[in-house]
């Protein structure tokens, strides 16, 4: 039986090799890039509850995990790394924070560019895709 500590040993391992193999690549792993978005943007508990999990506020989802880690990089690097579909899926999903959850948006924009250097810039990246 694993307890407790070796789970979460074991799930960050996880997470760990997720993030390492898509460095590995020059992309962010493309395991994700199908991930139902529609059904995220069109449910405004779910967005909820991912950005609760980007903010520290509530439990994540395993794929919540992996995007939480992810998402310093993605905004410092105005997502160099990402595929075209994940550009796309950072597009909507942002752009449904800033329309539904606008004072968590601008909470989760500080703390992913505290000294507002690389938010416009990511936003750029992103516009057109």
């Amino acid at each position: 039986m694993i307890d407790s500590l070796n789970l979460k040993v074991v799930v960050f391992l996880q997470i760990c090799f997720l993030i390492s193999s898509g460095l590995c690549q020059g992309t962010y792993d493309r395991k994700y890039d199908y991930f139902d978005i529609d059904t995220l943007v069109q449910n405004p508990r779910l967005l909820q509850k991912y950005m609760d999990c980007f903010l520290d506020k509530g439990p994540c989802t395993p794929i919540g995990r992996v995007f939480k880690i992810a998402l310093p990089e993605v905004v410092a690097t105005g997502c160099s790394k990402c595929t075209p579909a994940q550009r796309s899926f950072a597009r909507r999903t942002f752009g449904a924070f800033k329309r539904l959850l606008p004072a968590q948006h601008e909470e989760l924009k500080k703390l992913l560019d505290p000294n507002n250097k690389y938010y416009d810039t990511f936003e750029k990246a992103i516009a057109n895709a």
